[in-house]
């Protein structure tokens, strides 16, 4: 079935997006082949212009990062806390495949180390970065792991200096993280003449992950956006798209209405 959108929510946890499209757009319908064939010349044509086409690659990666993991920040139960980790080489380990292949093992060991089987019980996402010395670390948040010590982690991580960044008292955790995918953009031909993250994931998640939920039904997204607390509204855009027209963009954060309600 066809039809219109002009409304759309995307609910990730406590965090509510609410589009409004001037003109809509097609929700069900599929393109026909010379309108795909289009398209992707009109494609071909943008990603000429590389640094365009690398910024709204970003842009829509720090977007997707961003839902996941407010997603999934605080669904595991309240004996978990979600924790994110910095994990960083002693050595200077430039290898890539080599680094990810630490990193996995460490995921294996700390499963064991924490619930006491070898089934991945873990649920994490990773951002990976270079440093400017060509180093790679990575940024961790694991969102079920139950209490552990810095020097516990440490040690089953065994491959240099770990940090444990608090966000405890963070909102909106999912924007605070993706601000890392910035980070870890630069060391992409910017800061230094790397491209080994080039036709890579900048970042990566374990599997089962909970995802965010796009709601297109008229009834349904009147209904949510009648209800939404204007003191819960935490940012508001309006911006101009050449297909949809001009698009009202707001964010409402319901992390604060739960925390009163505490």
């Amino acid at each position: 079935m066809i039809d219109r959108v002009l409304k759309k929510i995307v609910k990730s946890g406590d965090i509510i997006e609410l589009y409004e499209y001037e003109k809509g757009y097609l929700k069900g319908y599929e393109l026909t082949y010379s309108e795909r064939e289009r398209i992707g010349r009109l494609k071909g044509e943008k990603s000429n212009n590389y640094e365009e086409h690398r910024k709204q690659v970003l842009q829509r990666a720090k977007r997707n990062l961003r839902r996941l993991i407010n997603s999934n920040v605080g669904q595991y139960g309240k004996e978990f806390t979600a924790k994110f980790l910095t994990l960083t080489f002693k050595d200077n380990v430039r290898d890539l495949d080599k680094a990810n292949y630490e990193f996995k093992k460490f995921i294996q060991r700390l499963n064991y180390y924490c619930f006491g089987v070898k089934e991945n019980n873990l649920k994490y996402t990773c951002v990976v970065e270079f440093q400017k010395r060509g180093a790679i670390h990575y940024h961790v948040i694991i969102y079920n792991m139950p209490y552990l010590k810095a020097n516990d982690i440490a040690n089953v991580w065994g491959n240099g200096f770990i940090k444990i960044n608090k966000i405890d008292d963070v909102d909106n955790v999912g924007a605070y993280v993706s601000e890392y995918l910035g980070q870890a953009e630069k060391g992409q031909g910017h800061d230094i003449e790397d491209d080994r993250l080039q036709g890579k994931k900048s970042y990566f998640s374990s599997k089962g992950l909970f995802k965010p939920v796009e709601i297109t039904d008229k009834k349904i997204v009147e209904q949510v956006a009648a209800a939404l607390p204007l003191e819960n509204l935490t940012y508001a855009s309006d911006f101009e798209n050449e297909h949809l027209g001009n698009i009202s963009y707001k964010q409402y954060n319901l992390k604060k209405m739960n925390s009163k309600g505490d």
